[in-house]
């Protein structure tokens, strides 16, 4: 299906808004657009022609506390802080911020507790509708963030009247969040809501500038929206905490020439506190396991909850993440980015990272691995601390740079990509660079903070970095065949899905030497009959994986499969009749995006009994479709009783049934009874 229609749906897509340089203008010379100014009296009259002055505003690089107050506010109201940012490039600068909302009172406070008159004047001294005056950067609570801005323009030379402030304004595009109904893990639609516009006055007090905020409809007069105010605190853009405990027997990545994880940070101008939590034991969760053994994802989850300190209900008052070092072996992993969320207990994403000191640099893997070729990790501290800190990386949502733009010598590019680009112009691990590249740099810096910040977004993968379809190239002589194990289910009935990259020409073809969707290299979808398109966006992404491109001969094939059920997304089927099936398989070669699909079709049975409609309720159900996707009913106590509920009959009188106990999921099946035949006498 060569087709650029809907492609957004179909490849399961996640937008970001994210600042770029802004506009940098004298524009408009009045006091506030639409040749209007401020009285005190709150009222807007037509400008008159006064004595002027030049004013021209530097603003300071790093971070602001932001403050609104809607017009005619109460004290039940909803208001807006939270943070903007401010990055001089060198030309125009680049500005991005992030709304929280919040109350003076918050009604729900006072339902709880019992507050006096006193109290309540007290509280309401204390508040105030001017930025925060605060020595750090503020952190809010997930479930109250609003709202991103995105820098658009900024008017810093301006003309104000004599005995008046020098004034600036500066623009953005404001992309409400829209929360899930649970969790964090929210989205933003591709446009924004509105423009905006702040109206900035100087005051006496460095750094803080006080005015008001107005809305800029397309196609009307600005509408003053209320108060506004923002006050540098920070040269820093953000600021978060590393928490490193080394497991019994491994070792974690020493400083190499100063570098460290702080100073890493530092330079992407993030203020990252970093606390050696010191060696820890096996908990006795995991005893028993050997330690050099490749390790699960869920057993480094269990290790990282039973280290001291690990709290994640604090992840609304700071933004942390935990490395835990474990020893493993060479040819498992250098580490991964574990809490993910198909394999998170308890659904926070993003909170922790492993390293392994003793896995390394299997010469089988690269060529170009120089002297660290089969040499551990801890014996190598430059290669240690670059992947060590790649994983950190991923817990603040960073993604492989091989995604954005191909492969360089930085620090958000897998260590073989690395090792490739020093095999052509230096050598490893001594030509390392211990940084990372200015996009990553400016997703750490402007990406919206439910994006990047621990316990909010799940990590996205290469999803964030789709392809326009305009520059997407079709690929010439191969074709994608999409098998399903049944093309004729039951609704509720989880199926295989097995798809396969087959090269028909009669020259080879560059392709990825893996198609699997944890690595997002293929994207399923699957398209009901009323045409909603629903993206099975899978429970796991793999976070630190490596693939190669190779060349496929005529006649060969590459292959993977999955189990169609549910996704992040939906399940999906879910209402009868025909369905279609597509695979996408997504990859780029020397940085341009190459795709390829196929496509099946399923028919979903009508429901005609009444178990048909009893199994349907029972499997259609967000915790069964984690269940099946973690291969696991354990962790999910709402589906182990749909699971048991949908086994307690005989199990092969409904296919989704025998799904489940192939793929043993519940109680094994009881033992049928042999009849015994009676002897005649």
């Amino acid at each position: 299906m060569r087709s650029n229609a809907r492609w957004e749906e179909r490849i399961g897509a996640v937008f970001l808004p994210e600042a770029d340089v802004v506009e940098v203008t004298d524009g408009d010379s009045t006091p506030n657009p639409g040749g209007l100014i401020e009285h005190p009296q709150g009222l807007d009259v037509p400008f008159k022609p006064l004595p002027f002055r030049a004013c021209t505003t530097g603003l300071k690089q790093g971070c602001y506390t932001v403050q609104h107050a809607p017009t005619l506010a109460g004290v039940f109201t909803a208001r807006f802080r939270g943070t903007l940012r401010v990055e001089l490039t060198g030309g125009a600068p680049r500005i991005s911020g992030d709304f929280y909302r919040y109350r003076l009172i918050d009604p729900s406070v006072i339902g709880g507790t019992v507050l006096t008159r006193p109290e309540l004047i007290e509280q309401l001294g204390a508040s105030s509708d001017v930025a925060d005056d605060t020595t750090t950067i503020p952190i809010y609570k997930r479930k109250s963030y609003n709202s991103y801005l995105r820098g658009t323009r900024a008017q810093l030379s301006t003309l104000a009247s004599r005995g008046s402030p020098c004034w600036f304004a500066l623009e953005f595009d404001q992309f409400t969040y829209q929360h899930p109904a649970s969790g964090f893990e929210g989205s933003f639609a591709t446009t924004p809501d509105r423009r905006l516009r702040f109206v900035l006055n100087h005051t006496a007090t460095p750094d803080l500038f006080t005015g008001s905020m107005y809305e800029l409809p397309a196609s009307a007069a600005p509408k003053l929206l209320g108060s506004v105010s923002i006050r540098w605190i920070s040269p820093y853009f953000r600021r978060a905490e590393l928490q490193i405990n080394t497991l019994t027997g491994a070792a974690t990545p020493p400083a190499v020439g100063g570098a460290h994880f702080r100073s890493i940070f530092d330079d992407a101008g993030w203020d990252l506190a970093v606390t050696d939590g010191g060696t820890v034991s096996l908990p006795a969760a995991l005893s028993g396991m050997s330690t050099t053994d490749c390790w699960s994802m869920t057993n480094l989850h269990t290790l990282m909850t039973s280290v001291p300190g690990y709290d994640p209900a604090q992840l609304d008052t700071r933004w942390r993440v935990h490395l835990v070092a474990v020893p493993n072996r060479l040819g498992c992993s250098r580490g991964h980015m574990f809490d993910v969320s198909g394999s998170d207990p308890n659904a926070v994403p993003r909170e922790g990272a492993a390293t392994y000191s003793h896995d390394g640099y299997p010469a089988s893997e690269s060529a170009h691995y120089d002297t660290a070729a089969d040499q551990q990790q801890r014996n190598v501290p430059r290669a240690f601390l670059r992947s060590a800190t790649h994983e950190v990386g991923h817990a603040f949502n960073q993604i492989h740079q091989g995604f954005e733009g191909g492969n360089d010598n930085s620090i958000m590019t897998p260590t073989p990509g690395v090792a490739a680009v020093l095999g052509t112009a230096g050598t490893f691990p001594d030509g390392i660079t211990l940084t990372f590249n200015d996009r990553v740099k400016r997703h750490l810096r402007h990406y919206p903070d439910p994006a990047v910040r621990p316990g909010a977004m799940a990590f996205f993968g290469s999803a964030v970095s789709a392809p326009e379809p305009a520059d997407v190239d079709w690929a010439n002589g191969v074709r994608v065949d999409v098998v399903p194990s049944s093309e004729r289910v039951r609704l509720g009935e989880p199926i295989s899905l097995e798809w396969t990259l087959v090269n028909e020409g009669e020259g080879t073809v560059p392709v990825p030497d893996r198609i699997d969707v944890e690595t997002m290299l293929a994207r399923v979808s699957v398209t009901d009959p009323s045409g909603r398109i629903t993206f099975m966006r899978p429970a796991v992404v793999d976070t630190c994986f490596t693939h190669r491109i190779v060349p496929l001969a005529p006649g060969d094939t590459v292959g993977a499969s999955t189990t169609l059920f549910w996704g992040k997304e939906g399940f999906a089927f879910e209402t009868p009749g025909r369905h279609r099936v597509e695979v996408v398989v997504l990859w780029e070669v020397a940085g341009a995006p190459i795709a390829a699909s196929g496509e099946a079709e399923v028919f979903v049975a009508y429901p005609l009994t009444d178990q048909d409609n009893d199994v349907a309720a029972l499997m259609l159900h967000p915790d069964v479709g984690r269940a099946v996707a973690a291969g696991d009913v354990s962790r999910f106590p709402a589906a182990s009783e749909r699971v048991n509920a949908v086994l307690s009959g005989d199990p092969s009188s409904h296919p989704a049934g025998g799904f489940l106990r192939a793929q043993g999921l519940g109680p094994p099946a009881p033992a049928r009874k042999r009849g015994v035949r009676k002897r005649r006498g």
